[in-house]
C-alpha cells in the first residue's frame, strides 16, 4: 500500500495484481488496474480527471441520479441546485460531493488494504438540509481480486441521501463495449418524464432494456438507439428483482475478464458513455472520439424510494466488484 507523490492521490494494492488509485477530491477512483492493465477509463491529465463534469470514478451525492430541485420534508420546502428543467443531477453537478475535498486515510489489516475518505457536508450545502457526515471506504482484499466500496452517512437533520460511484468500465483498452455481454437482475425500470430523464414511474423493461439473458451490449444498444432515440444510449435505472448481497446483481462479461457486481442496494443505474466529450485517456487516443467507450454500473437507491435519511440515523450501503479472469 503506497501514497503517490501527488498528495491528492492514494494507492492500494493486493497480492493478486489488483491496484487502485483514489483521489481525495471527490473521494473518487482515479485508476484501477489488474497486472498493469486498465480496467476503467483513466484520464491522461490528473487535473482534468479532478474537474471533468462526467464524474469519472467519483463519489456521487448527496443524491445520485436525478431528483426534482424542490422537495418537502415535514413542513419545510427545500430548493437545491438544479438545471433549467428544475432537475438536480448527482446532488448539484459541479458543486456536489464529486467536487469536494475529502480527508483520506490509508488503513492496513491482515485481510487487506483500505482507503477511507471523510467529509462534512454542511447544512444547506447545495441547498440540502442538515449537516451530513459522509464516509467512503475502498477496500481491496489481499487474497482475491475485488474492490468493495462502502458508503456511510449520518445527519443531524432529515435529508435525502443516496450515494454511489461513477466508475466507467473499459476492460484492457477495449475500443468500445459493443462486444461485452451484460446481465442485470431486473424486470422493471424507471420511466422518464417526457422530455427529461427524471423518473416518474416504474414499468416492465421493454426488449431493448432487458438484460436478464446477458445479451451483447451492441444488440441492445442498437435497439435503444432505434426505440428510444431521445436518449440514444443506455442511461437507465433498473429496480432489482431481489435485494440480496449473496449473488451478483449485475455481470459484465468480456473476452478476458468477468466482473460480478454484488450490492445491498435495490437499484442499479447503467450508463454507456456515447457523449464524445473531448477528454484524453491513457487507455488509447481513439477513445476520445469513440462511441460506447465504457459502461458505468452504479448501484444506488431507486429514485422513487423514500430517500430521506432521518436525523440521527445511519446510512450504510456497499457495492463489490469481483474480478474473474478467464
Amino acid at each position: 500500500m503506497v501514497a503517490t507523490a501527488d498528495s491528492r492521490f492514494l494507492s492500494i494494492t493486493n497480492n493478486k495484481g489488483l491496484k487502485g488509485t483514489f483521489s481525495t477530491f471527490g473521494a473518487g477512483v482515479r485508476s484501477l488496474t489488474l497486472n498493469g492493465k486498465p480496467l476503467i477509463l483513466e484520464l491522461a491529465d490528473p487535473n482534468e480527471y479532478l474537474l471533468a463534469n462526467q464524474f469519472f470514478g467519483k463519489t456521487l451525492g448527496r443524491v445520485a441520479g436525478r431528483i426534482p430541485d424542490k422537495f418537502t420534508i415535514g413542513d419545510h420546502t427545500y430548493s437545491v441546485l438544479g438545471d433549467k428543467d428544475h432537475i438536480c443531477l448527482h446532488g448539484g453537478i459541479m458543486e456536489s460531493l464529486s467536487f469536494r475535498n475529502f480527508e483520506g486515510t490509508l488503513i492496513t489489516s491482515p485481510e487487506g488494504n483500505s482507503i477511507q475518505f471523510t467529509y462534512l457536508s454542511k447544512d444547506l450545502e447545495c441547498g440540502f438540509p442538515g449537516n451530513l457526515e459522509v464516509k467512503v471506504t475502498y477496500f481491496i482484499p489481499n487474497d482475491r481480486n475485488e474492490l468493495t466500496i462502502r458508503f456511510e452517512a449520518k445527519a443531524d437533520k432529515s435529508t435525502p441521501v443516496s450515494l454511489s460511484n461513477h466508475i466507467y468500465w473499459n476492460i484492457f483498452n477495449s475500443d468500445n463495449v459493443n462486444n461485452y455481454r451484460y446481465y442485470v437482475n431486473a424486470s422493471k425500470y424507471g420511466v422518464f418524464k417526457k422530455g427529461t430523464q427524471l423518473i416518474v414511474k416504474t414499468a416492465n423493461v421493454p426488449a431493448c432494456l432487458d438484460f436478464r439473458k446477458k445479451p451483447l451490449l451492441k444488440t441492445n444498444l442498437d435497439l435503444i438507439e432505434k426505440e428510444i432515440p431521445e436518449i440514444g444510449t443506455l442511461d437507465h435505472a433498473f429496480l432489482l428483482d431481489e435485494v440480496t448481497s449473496t449473488k451478483p446483481q449485475a455481470i459484465l462479461d468480456t473476452e478476458h475478464l468477468t466482473i460480478e457486481c454484488y450490492t445491498d442496494y435495490d437499484c442499479i443505474n447503467n450508463y454507456v458513455d456515447s457523449s464524445l466529450s473531448k477528454v484524453n485517456f491513457t487507455n488509447g487516443k481513439g477513445l476520445t472520439t469513440a462511441r460506447r467507450r465504457a459502461i458505468a454500473i452504479e448501484p444506488e437507491m431507486y429514485p422513487l424510494d423514500d430517500l430521506v435519511l432521518k436525523g440521527g440515523h445511519t446510512y450504510s450501503h456497499f457495492m463489490t466488484y469481483k474480478l474473474i479472469s478467464k
